[in-house]
């Protein structure tokens, strides 16, 4: 996962974010990071500063997201939620700094790396997040269809749809199989909810 260290100061010339860093914003175990909940399943985005994190963000609220925390999450196992001192708060470019109704946590379900510019594979190779035990998409976060590649992503991960090779460790030439399904959910300890469709 790219995370900024808790050290990060927000007022250097290379970060973007609206948030003053004298380190009083970044309680213990927090990462630079944005989150948002769909029904109950949250999605971590993450990347360098500038990468889109709050833009994209913006976009899942407006398309029915709703939203955990901007730029500081506090992570304790797949459990997230805003850092105290910027709940509710969401920078937007243009605009200034928003304040609106949000949730104290969620579970999450998936996590998505942003790398501008990047063109991810049509059928990428199995990805899971060594540090959560999540699915972990990269993305370019200002793409067009990056909302709409996430929502996607969580109905797989919840059971609403089939996701029948990517990053689940299956390829369109051999899909996993029921072992190494089984021993997928038993390390990484995905809810009984995403099971359902055998991922």
């Amino acid at each position: 996962m790219i995370v900024h260290a808790l050290s990060h100061n927000a007022q250097i010339s290379d970060c973007t974010s609206p948030f003053a860093g004298d380190g009083s914003l970044a309680p213990p175990g927090s990462v630079h990071a944005s989150c948002a909940a769909l029904e109950g399943t949250g999605v971590l985005l993450s990347g360098p500063s500038g990468s889109g994190k709050s833009s994209l963000l913006l976009r899942l609220i407006d398309s029915g997201f709703s939203l955990v925390g901007d730029d500081r999450i506090c992570l304790e196992g797949r459990s997230a939620s805003p850092a105290p001192a910027l709940a509710g708060l969401i920078g937007i470019r243009g605009l200034g700094i928003v304040r609106m109704p949000y949730l104290h946590k969620t579970v999450l379900g998936l996590h998505v790396q942003l790398v501008p510019g990047c063109v991810p594979p049509r059928l990428p190779e199995r990805s899971i997040d060594e540090a959560t035990g999540l699915w972990q998409l990269v993305l370019d976060g200002f793409h067009a269809d990056s909302v709409s590649v996430i929502r996607t992503a969580l109905r797989c991960f919840r059971g609403d749809l089939t996701l029948v090779c990517g990053l689940n460790g299956g390829t369109a030439h051999s899909l996993p199989s029921p072992e190494t399904r089984n021993e997928d959910k038993l390390s990484s300890d995905f809810p009984s909810r995403g099971r359902r469709n055998g991922l």
